[in-house]
């Protein structure tokens, strides 16, 4: 991007950090805020006060997902607690946000006060590229937790969205057995298209005690007790969906059977290309933007 901008990111994990050192590459004037537990990158600011984010930035950076509990900005590397409202309340009318996973709500306030928003997750561009970190992510932690490879076992993935997709062409190329779930009759037939074995997810009981490994995609409750009455005792399961999750893991703890909630798998297994994903996918909207 020729144009240089000046950046603050504000809050956030190593994604964020990585983001921060790019941009900082590129040219860019970048300010970090609600990080003082973490080294800034050559060429990066360290800001302590959020208030002073009133100095307009052309372009303000929030975490993916912007808060975990609806209330306080995600920002693990900061030593306080910063709540979404008074965050907002810093931003000047006509501020440019880009954020990740957001709620109706915080469109609204955006609205009201003149702030142009934007959620990376309504973007094609960037679920697709967050995607191959998260199904690379759940194959490393399957291998992990089972101490064996995914070569001739039999996975299920239960969803066939962005993450499906790529998680069931990965698994295929390693020599799993491929079964994929759905409940649109198109989905399935992409499913046979492809070459899985597909399933209807609402009779997954029917099959589940064919599975070595289940990865998990949709944040439903989908494996139930019920459900889990019949894994079998060594299968291992990969919970990929946001929270809660598909998954009753109060029950799979009292029938020994291993399961695994794996949240923001790109920041922690590949923050670099997740942070490269997060720099396109800002250049892209600020140049659609006409900025």
């Amino acid at each position: 991007m020729e144009k240089k901008f000046s950046f603050a990111i504000v809050g956030g994990d190593m994604r964020q950090i990585n983001l921060a050192e790019l941009l900082a590459r590129d040219g860019h004037d970048v300010f970090l805020y609600a990080m003082e537990k973490s080294n800034a990158p050559d060429g990066v600011i360290q800001k302590n006060n959020i208030s002073s984010l009133s100095n307009k930035r052309d372009c303000i950076i929030l975490p993916l997902p912007a808060t975990i509990d609806d209330k306080t900005l995600n920002a693990p590397f900061s030593m306080h607690k910063t709540s979404i409202d008074d965050l907002f309340s810093a931003f000047s009318t006509g501020q440019t946000v880009i954020a990740g996973k957001l709620k109706n709500s915080l469109f609204e306030k955006a609205g009201r006060s003149g702030i142009r928003l934007y959620d990376y997750l309504d973007r094609e561009d960037f679920t697709v590229l967050n995607s191959i970190p998260t199904a690379e992510g759940a194959i490393e932690c399957a291998m992990s937790e089972t101490k064996t490879v995914l070569s001739g076992r039999n996975c299920l993935v239960i969803g066939f969205g962005h993450i499906g997709k790529l998680l069931c062409a990965k698994l295929r190329g390693l020599g799993a057995n491929v079964y994929a779930s759905a409940r649109k009759s198109g989905d399935l037939a992409w499913i046979s298209a492809y070459g899985y074995k597909p399933l209807h997810t609402a009779q997954i009981i029917d099959s589940i005690a064919e599975f070595d490994v289940i990865f998990n995609t949709v944040p439903a409750p989908l494996i139930r007790r019920e459900e889990l009455l019949f894994v079998k005792q060594n299968a291992f399961i990969c919970d990929l969906a946001s929270k809660p999750g598909g998954v009753d893991f109060d029950a799979a703890r009292e029938l020994e059977i291993s399961a695994v909630h794996a949240l923001s798998l790109p920041g922690k297994v590949a923050p670099l290309f997740a942070a490269e994903s997060m720099r396109d996918t800002i250049y892209n909207i600020l140049s659609e933007w006409g900025n």
